[in-house]
């Protein structure tokens, strides 16, 4: 198989092939990403440096590295530049498997994810576009902290709990005079609970894998005033039926006929009940790590290298494996991982296993 990754550079681009190396059979990987020393650092068979996705040469790029290296498929790992593509599929003369521009529009907008959610009756934290009056209603029903974010981008961008009306005010003009427009802010019923994320692979409405864990550190949380990173350094397996149910009800409201990888964040509110606090497209940054740990350590077949099995799949135009369903991998096993450290699993007996 010939395969292009895009943001091979980062984590997750990085995390995607490492796996995807490991197939039961020879995959030859494009890379690209806009950071050429990152590039570097991808266990790709060739790398391209990329202009960003909003420049317009950057689909120009990934067409003409199509035809030139004879590409059968496309995995954009950003989701900035899975966008790109999702509006753009018609001209990539290779196989992608990504949700439809329709789709991708509404997940990548916290606010819409919102409303599509609440109007199909599914768990979500009550939440209003921002405004002074917005945060005193909520503060009133709530009471504070109240969730303060960007309605687009990743990492806890713009995130942070605040504590009064005035609070959420100075964060808002502070960003405002940095030139982000006060539209881009939402503000939202504050879930003190555990932090979950939801990973799931689907093939044309059909649930191939998916498996939960509990984010329990984040790397460098003193970075960020809401102490939100992005991605965790230590994360554990956990099940919950409830998760599950929510998870899948929730790709399929967005899309009955859902293919690609369909991510979502959840926290627990004060009652222990889970809701949905963001729906991302793109496989996240330790999704194909996990099936790595997985096969290297418990010695799982090829069935559960999910970036194997979604680009296959997606190269014949059909599941190449029947579906394993939810909750794929061990309960209570913990991953830790730190920049320069390596990565390791911890069983619930505390005996660890090095990765990488």
């Amino acid at each position: 198989m010939r395969v292009l990754v895009t943001g091979a550079g980062g984590v997750g681009g990085i995390n995607f092939v490492r796996t995807l190396k490991i197939a039961p059979e020879d995959v030859f990987v494009v890379g690209t990403d806009y950071n050429e020393y990152y590039l570097m650092l991808s266990p790709v068979d060739k790398g391209y440096r990329s202009p960003k996705h909003s420049d317009p040469t950057f689909l120009k790029l990934i067409m003409e590295i199509v035809d030139k290296e004879n590409i059968e498929f496309v995995h954009p790992q950003p989701e900035v530049e899975l966008e790109v593509l999702s509006y753009h599929r018609e001209k990539i003369k290779s196989k992608v498997l990504i949700p439809s521009s329709k789709v991708v529009k509404i997940a990548r907008d916290k606010y819409l994810t919102y409303i599509r959610l609440r109007d199909s009756n599914l768990n979500v934290p009550d939440t209003r576009l921002y405004s002074k009056e917005a945060v005193i209603e909520l503060s009133k029903e709530y009471g504070w902290p109240l969730w303060l974010r960007a309605r687009r981008g990743a990492g806890g961008r713009l995130s942070l709990p605040v504590y009064s009306a005035e609070e959420a005010e100075y964060w808002v003009k502070l960003w405002s005079l940095r030139g982000v427009d006060i539209k881009e802010f939402i503000v939202q019923e504050y879930l003190p609970g555990r932090d979950i994320a939801w990973d799931s692979l689907w093939f044309k409405g059909k649930l191939y894998a998916s498996f939960t864990r509990e984010r329990l550190h984040y790397i460098f949380p003193n970075l960020s005033p809401s102490r939100i990173t992005g991605t965790p350094t230590v994360a554990k397996i956990v099940r919950d039926n409830r998760v599950d149910k929510l998870g899948i009800e929730v790709v399929k409201s967005l899309d009955s006929n859902a293919s690609g990888f369909y991510c979502l964040d959840l926290k627990y509110d004060a009652d222990d009940n889970p809701k949905v606090t963001e729906v991302n497209v793109k496989a996240h940054t330790t999704l194909s790590l996990w099936s790595y740990a997985a096969i290297k350590v418990f010695n799982f077949d090829w069935k559960y290298n999910i970036p194997y099995i979604y680009v296959k799949s997606g190269i014949e135009g059909q599941l190449i494996s029947k579906p394993l369903g939810t909750n794929i991998f061990p309960e209570n096993i913990m991953l830790i991982r730190h920049i320069d450290a390596g990565v390791i699993l911890v069983n619930s007996n505390g005996k660890k296993v090095k990765i990488l």
